[in-house]
């Protein structure tokens, strides 16, 4: 009976966060009549301008009335001022826990660039608006595809706009920061000569774990944005690996002191 009624309450949990799942993929509709989806696409990625146009696909309204009024999460954003009015020739840097995390970041850093895995390309409406307003998707058990997300990424990052990237590849199981990070976008970023503005954030997984068999309403949610890294202050690009992520764990902490003061 206890295998059962936990069964049973799994299910529950599926179908609550598929119910607030579809609310949010419902909300997205008005986005594309007004503008229509095919123009906004036609005329950002084409021509590679994200940062011009993101402001037509109504992708962060979206995001901050999903987060508001349908998960009811609480967020707290601290260090904007770090964020830089032209954003060509940066890229931001965070830690993962959630699928909430593209949420709350996308208000957080007035963004919609991120670098993705392609299974959110195949999100209806939000996917596809997602795509036209900068973010970049990847296969991740194809090398070629890595490859490729990889090259747009740091084209997008120095010639329009700073994209959002992931080292840890996935999201946590626990919350805390992975052991293990994938640095080629970090690595990239140096060649180049981007900047890197670190990001960390804390509570996304309260909200909705990685078992994806629940979703919690009126969670808190942390962002810390730090001061970006220059690449010449770093004598070769595994240093700057090191001193990005170090800080990008240091930015995590404090959100966490954050949530819980």
């Amino acid at each position: 009976m206890s295998a059962e009624r936990s069964s049973f309450r799994n299910a529950l949990g599926r179908a609550h966060m598929l119910a607030r799942f579809s609310a949010c993929v419902a909300v997205a509709i008005p986005n594309t009549i007004f503008p229509p989806l095919p123009l906004t696409m036609l005329l950002t990625r084409r021509f590679g301008r994200e940062d011009r146009l993101k402001r037509l696909h109504r992708m962060i309204s979206w995001a901050r009335r999903c987060r508001r009024d349908i998960l009811k999460v609480k967020l707290q954003v601290s260090g904007r001022e770090n964020i830089p009015v032209d954003r060509r020739g940066y890229m931001f840097v965070s830690n993962h826990q959630s699928y909430v995390d593209i949420l709350v970041l996308m208000e957080a850093l007035d963004t919609v660039a991120f670098l993705s895995k392609k299974l959110v390309q195949y999100i209806p409406l939000i996917g596809q608006h997602s795509y036209a307003a900068g973010t970049i998707y990847f296969q991740r058990r194809d090398k070629q595809s890595r490859q490729q997300a990889l090259d747009e990424t740091l084209r997008m990052c120095r010639q329009s706009t700073a994209v959002v990237v992931f080292p840890e590849g996935t999201r946590s199981e626990d919350g805390q920061l992975r052991p293990k990070i994938y640095p080629g976008a970090i690595e990239g970023a140096y060649r180049q000569g981007l900047r890197a503005i670190p990001v960390g954030l804390d509570g996304t997984l309260d909200i909705v774990p990685k078992s994806m068999d629940r979703v919690n309403l009126g969670r808190a949610v942390a962002v810390t944005i730090g001061p970006p890294i220059v690449p010449n202050d770093c004598a070769s690009a595994e240093q700057f690996v090191q001193r990005v992520w170090g800080e990008v764990g240091r930015l995590f902490e404090d959100s966490r002191r954050q949530l819980k003061t």
